[in-house]
């Protein structure tokens, strides 16, 4: 009798041990589960440094194939509008506006009638007034210009050859040896560009200034 009762404490403790170590195993296994959701969600929501914050960078300028000839461009498809019109508006509220304004001169009547009228062009050229907003430095590097396309803040008087290397007139004459193209000149002049930093800086940039009848020995 004794031994019987003995046999079925033994059973007893032997599924209670089992039942708490399937209890304790259970429990690692739903604390393990929530650790790896949790683990999980963590690096979802983690965002790696320079992956999503990336900081801006000031755009290039696009430039059309007829400006890169003259250096000079009076609109471009990536041009930043609104930036520009936000620096434009607080160079003038610290009255700090040195835009260049040219004008075509516009000879008067007395000036026309004379011996001037009998004056001719040796090269074929087109005179207008530019408003840039993108021009080539000195270093024959492309910049975006401040300049509001209905209200030009910054004009620069061109002459631009008709036609590149163009012959001059047929009325010039040249000894033998020589022969005689029209020629782009250019010359500095200073402009309100923007720089990598989306600063207003002042620089030097090339401005077509006439087209010139050029003698090269043959």
């Amino acid at each position: 009798m004794a031994c019987i009762l003995r046999c079925i404490l033994w059973v007893s403790l032997f599924q209670l041990s089992t039942h708490a170590t399937e209890m304790a195993e259970g429990r690692s296994v739903r604390e393990g589960e929530r650790a790896a959701n949790q683990k999980s969600n963590v690096e979802d929501r983690f965002v790696f440094p320079g992956e999503y914050q990336k900081p801006e960078v000031f755009e290039k300028p696009v430039i059309p194939e007829e400006c890169k000839e003259i250096g000079i461009c009076e609109d471009i498809p990536n041009y930043p509008e609104e930036l520009v019109d936000n620096l434009i508006h607080e160079l003038v509220r610290q009255n700090r506006t040195r835009f260049n304004k040219d004008m075509l001169e516009v000879p008067q009547i007395a000036q026309r009638i004379g011996p001037e009228d009998d004056n001719i062009e040796l090269c074929d050229t087109v005179e207008k007034l530019y408003a840039p907003r993108a021009a080539q430095d000195s270093n024959m590097e492309w910049h975006v210009i401040v300049n509001d396309k209905k209200k030009p803040q910054q004009t620069f008087r061109v002459e631009i050859c008709k036609a590149k290397e163009s012959p001059c007139s047929s009325i010039a004459y040249f000894q033998n040896g020589y022969k005689a193209r029209c020629v782009q000149k250019f010359m500095l002049r200073n402009m309100l560009a923007i720089n990598d930093q989306k600063v207003v800086v002042e620089k030097a940039f090339q401005v077509p200034s006439c087209c010139s009848c050029i003698a090269r020995q043959t």
